[in-house]
Order: C-alpha cells, then structure tokens, then sequence
C-alpha cells in the first residue's frame, strides 16, 4: 500500500514537472517572437525604408511629390514619407545627378494641442542629418523614404513638422518641403 501511494505521488510530481516545464517552454517562445518582431527605426535601413513605400501617385511633369504630407502615428510608433523626385533640371554632363535629402525637425519641432511649442522630446528620423545622397539618372525619378518615429513620451495631439530640402549640385531642387506628425 505504501509502495502505490509513493508511485502515484512520484508519477502526479513528474505530470507537473512536465507541465511545468511546457509551459516555461511556452512563454520563452512567446517572448522570443515578440522580441524578433519589435523593430526599431534605427535598425532600418534606408533600402528597407524605401521598399515599404508603394503606390505613390504623382504627376509626372511635378519635380518632388509626397503624396502624404501629413500623417498620424501613435506614440512609440514609425511610418513612412515617401518622395518621388524627379530628375528635369539635370546639372551634371553624365549620365546621373546626385541628389541630398535633408530631413530635420523644425523650429520650433512642432505645436501641442493648445498651440504651445513643444521642445522635446524630438522625432526620431532616418535618414538623419546630413541626410542622404541619391544617385538619379536624367528625365528618370526616384522613390526616396523617410522613416519617422515618434517617441513613447509624445504630447497627444500634438503635431510635429518635419523640414525637407532636396538639393541638386549644392543648390535647392525645390523650395524647402514640410511634413506633418500628429501624434495620436
């Protein structure tokens, strides 16, 4: 009798041992897969940045499109710009001009809901100054991304504004380029 009972205590401790450890197993996995998918804007690269961009529609005669100029991103969050530039005004004699996006957070950096300037915390923007060179070849454009975070601590309802300038040979392509961030 008190061989059985020390076998059924022995068999009911190793049912929960291995329950135990499925679900140790289970939350490790859980865990893992929610760490592999969190990914941070610094880790992008700008190829990946502009391969998230799709079905921008422009005109095809406009020099710079941004289709969105204003969007809305929750806190901790990123999304894409995307600018299509295209290359009508060529300054070089080869067959390519480089161009440089310069993307930076305006002064004041944006506004709250009561019109008040917000001083921090900044955007995180990538590409970030001194911005990016893009190769484009004559009467061609190019799709360029610029990815924008907004940080975990971000007034809600507050906009932040996003200065862009394009240049070509050192000089602006086109006039200085606003984006918009309402934090939601």
């Amino acid at each position: 009798m008190l061989n059985k009972k020390s076998m059924e205590l022995s068999l009911n401790f190793l049912v929960i041992i291995i329950i135990s450890i499925t679900i140790f197993g289970f939350g490790i996995l859980f865990i893992s897969n929610l760490a592999s998918e969190a990914e941070d804007l610094r880790d992008m690269t700008l190829d990946q940045i502009d391969q998230q961009i799709s079905g921008l529609a422009c005109e095809g005669s406009d020099r710079i499109c941004i289709v969105a100029e204003k969007k809305k991103i929750q806190r901790g969050k990123v999304s894409i710009f995307g600018i299509k530039i295209l290359n009508v005004l060529s300054t070089s004699s080869g067959s390519y001009d480089r161009f440089q996006v310069v993307a930076r957070a305006s002064s004041p950096i944006g506004y709250k809901k009561d019109n008040s300037p917000i001083t921090s915390p900044a955007l995180i923007i990538n590409p970030p100054p001194p911005g990016r060179d893009v190769n484009i070849n004559k009467n061609e454009d190019k799709i360029v991304g610029i990815g924008v975070q907004v940080p975990k601590d971000a007034p809600i309802g507050g906009t932040y504004i996003i200065d862009v300038e394009i240049r070509n040979g050192g000089n602006l392509y086109v006039p200085l380029q606003k984006l918009y961030v309402e934090v939601v």
